[in-house]
């Protein structure tokens, strides 16, 4: 027989079990790090560049933890306001001294996140509360202004440019450097055809095959026999 018991029993069963289902899937959805193992750094910027709590923290490329509290304060060392990234990561994630922190931009909507690259493996692991000082990022308005800087001197050498080929005198100036070429040219070409002719030292060089060979077996002897470069023939003695 139905009783009032019973329903309540299979009630209460079924709002459990409802909430059970629930629990797991905002823990799922909401990312909670603290049912994991895991430990926390602290990474330094002296610009945060936008990050907020809550971003995810990638390691190599892999996401293993997140942003879980953002501070900013002033740093008596480097004298310059500072903000501090309180992050947690996952327990096999190892964290080198020398390791590289970055603030990147995920995808198309812009979304910031912490990205850390593993550091060389004879460095010392940073533990559990430790600090590692990361890369400050180049913020936007920076970037943009570096551009217009760099497309104003453009601009500038462009204009310089105009100006100098633009000028009449500079044209001139080509135009003749252009003519003497051609005039040296055709006075090159004209030694060249009076030397294949024959005329002259040069001429008899490209020409007469004989004196070519004599001044190779000169070369070849003096390679041979080196010791005549310094040989000095006896002057003879004059008759008394």
């Amino acid at each position: 027989m139905f009783t009032r018991s019973s329903f309540e029993l299979k009630v209460g069963i079924f709002i459990f079990i409802g909430i059970v289902i629930l629990s797991v899937i905002v823990f799922s959805i909401g990312n909670f790090y603290s049912i994991k193992r895991g430990y926390t750094l602290n990474i330094l910027f002296s610009f945060a560049n936008g990050i907020s709590v809550g971003a995810p923290v990638r390691y190599a490329g892999v996401e293993v933890g997140e942003v879980q509290d953002i501070q900013v304060y002033f740093d008596e060392k480097e004298s310059i306001p500072m903000v501090k990234l309180l992050v947690w990561v996952s327990q096999n994630t190892w964290v080198n001294e020398d390791a590289i922190a970055n603030i990147n931009t995920l995808g198309l909507l812009g979304e910031k996140y912490l990205e850390i690259t593993p550091g060389t493996r004879d460095a010392r692991l940073l533990q559990k509360g430790e600090t590692l000082r990361g890369y400050d990022p180049v913020s936007t308005e920076e970037l943009t202004r570096e551009t217009q800087e760099t497309l104003a001197k453009v601009d500038s050498m462009i204009d310089s440019l105009n100006k100098v080929v633009g000028d009449e005198g500079f044209r001139d100036s080509v135009k003749n450097t252009v003519a003497n070429l051609e005039l040296l040219s055709t006075d090159f070409r004209d030694v060249l055809a009076l030397a294949k002719e024959g005329d002259g030292t040069i001429g008899r060089l490209l020409s007469d095959d004989k004196l070519y060979k004599d001044i190779d077996e000169m070369i070849l002897d003096i390679k041979k026999h080196p010791w005549k470069l310094l040989y000095r023939p006896k002057e003879s003695k004059r008759k008394q």
